[in-house]
């Protein structure tokens, strides 16, 4: 008898007239109706959504000199009128509006004073499409904080703990911190972009050749900068020093002194670069500019012997004094054994003071030399990077430093006159004295301001703060009558001046207002950017 064949299942039909819908059916018709009566809900009565701030460029951050303009990012094209008339800083920035699309931007046309806390809010403003509907789709306010950097400044000690070491001074908490060790003889120094570094030459007293072992190193500040994206109230309470912070302190050396004597050092703008002039101990014609970078060897600057120097603003070139003008030296070549190229030689100029933060312009001193009627003055001169030359000041003394504001309306200068003085004695004849002066010069009037005639000391030393409003000058203590004038007394010390200025925008120009002498002495008092 013949198998029996199995029957073979098959599957159900779906989809054929009279049979029952699946549950999956009718949830997929339901999305579908929801979608479609949703899009036409949007076709026909627009987008209701509020227009919203998306993003600030400054929230939350710390903010800089160099720090110009802040970026507001919408969700929406906007009405612009309505976001310039309704934006509010405090306490007010003064700056202007411009515009990409989405973008809002705000220049400062002012340097932003420093340690302080600004709130920014927009509380009412219209996207472009309502206003031009005369729609209301409302916008959803807006406030925000940001701060500018501390007011902060170094100086090397000259008493007590503080002597031959880097101490940091901070404004705001009336607070001053040693940060070196009691063995290292602070020389000079060089605060890092964000002053979270200080850069710093010392000999180590405990060596018998100190005078001979002056080393770099780095040490911490403890200060933490939290600068934008982009870019990396009096108090009535005395000084004291401050707690131990464990975040300050911490030495790191960066160049030893081995095989060669390391002398005059500077940084660059951005951190990255160092140039050391530096003598063989072994062979002292073997003399000249080093380069130390980050992660590299030092290797040196392959160019002719000069004299003062300083690293550009763009930390790309060196500005080195050679024979009798200055010379503009490659630093940032393809390899390391092609540094040193002259990019440019400007003659006649025997000193530069200092170089506008844009690389755009420079204060430098003409000696004179080749001009019989000033044979024996000194003359500063703006020069720019267009080929101009203007002659600022001439004087019959010294200039001894020069300062651009952030915004180059100004050039802060200290110089001295040379004045008469008659003999003690009676028997001699008279001699002559320098008087130093602190001036401003109005760099769009060529104006003079006077600010300050000052002691007549042996050494003062100028520097600006990044926001423009003050400056510190330390000088040599006043001497008795006996001693002449140059010769200080062993045991004088510098006294440390806080000079407030009035705003750039004063028409009047920069005044000085209510100075204040530092009940602590010390050398180089310089500002942290």
């Amino acid at each position: 008898m013949a198998p029996r064949r199995l029957a073979r299942s098959r599957p159900p039909r779906r989809g054929q007239p009279g049979d029952t819908p699946q549950p999956l059916d009718h949830w997929a018709v339901s999305v579908m109706v929801t979608l479609t009566l949703a899009l036409t809900v949007l076709i026909l009565g627009g987008d209701q959504a509020a227009a919203r701030v998306r993003d600030f460029s400054w929230q939350q951050r710390q903010v800089g000199a160099e720090d110009r303009a802040f970026l507001l990012t919408f969700s929406r094209p906007m009405d612009r009128a309505s976001v310039e008339a309704n934006l509010s800083l405090s306490p007010p920035l003064p700056g202007k509006f411009s515009w990409a699309g989405r973008r809002m931007a705000y220049t400062l046309t002012e340097p932003i004073p420093y340690g302080q806390t600004f709130s920014l809010s927009l509380s009412q403003a219209s996207d472009r499409f309502s206003a031009q509907s005369d729609k209301t789709s409302g916008f959803q306010p807006f406030q925000s904080e940001f701060q500018s950097r501390p007011r902060v400044f170094l100086y090397i000690g000259c008493q007590g703990e503080e002597a031959n070491r880097l101490v940091l001074a901070n404004l705001a908490q009336r607070q001053r911190l040693i940060l070196t060790p009691k063995n290292l003889v602070v020389l000079d120094f060089k605060p890092y972009p964000l002053g979270d570094l200080v850069l710093f030459s010392a000999t180590d007293r405990d060596r018998g050749d100190a005078l001979l072992n002056q080393q770099l190193y780095t040490v911490t500040t403890g200060i933490q900068i939290r600068p934008p994206e982009a870019l990396l109230g009096e108090s009535t309470a005395v000084w004291r020093p401050s707690d131990n912070d464990s975040e300050s302190g911490q030495l790191e050396l960066v160049l030893d002194h081995r095989q060669y004597q390391n002398l005059k050092f500077d940084l660059s703008a951005d951190g990255q670069v160092i140039v050391v002039q530096r003598v063989n101990r072994q062979d002292p014609t073997d003399f000249g500019p080093w380069v130390v970078r980050s992660g590299q060897e030092p290797y040196r600057l392959e160019t002719e012997p000069g004299g003062d120097f300083m690293i550009a603003p763009d930390s790309q070139s060196l500005v080195l004094l050679q024979g009798e003008g200055t010379a503009i030296i490659d630093l940032a070549p393809d390899t390391p054994a092609q540094a040193g190229q002259t990019l440019d030689f400007l003659p006649g100029y025997g000193q530069v003071l200092d170089i506008a933060a844009d690389g755009t312009a420079a204060a430098m001193v003409n000696f004179n030399q080749n001009d019989p009627k000033k044979r024996f003055m000194e003359s500063l001169f703006w020069v720019t990077n267009q080929g101009r030359e203007e002659e600022l000041l001439t004087v019959s003394g010294t200039i001894l430093d020069a300062q651009f504001d952030a915004h180059q309306n100004f050039l802060y200068v200290l110089a001295s006159e040379l004045l008469t003085e008659p003999s003690q004695d009676n028997l001699t004849t008279e001699g002559y004295v320098e008087q130093p002066l602190l001036l401003a010069i109005n760099l769009k009037t060529q104006a003079i301001i006077k600010l300050l005639l000052l002691p007549q000391r042996p050494r003062i030393h100028m520097s600006l703060a990044p926001d423009g409003r003050s400056l510190l000058l330390d000088l040599d203590q006043e001497e008795p009558q006996s001693v002449k004038v140059g010769r200080p007394p062993p045991d004088a010390a510098p006294e440390i001046w806080y000079l407030p200025l009035s705003p750039a925008s004063d028409p009047s120009g920069p005044q000085i207002s209510d100075p204040e002498t530092y009940p602590f002495q010390g050398l180089q008092a310089t500002w942290l950017p």
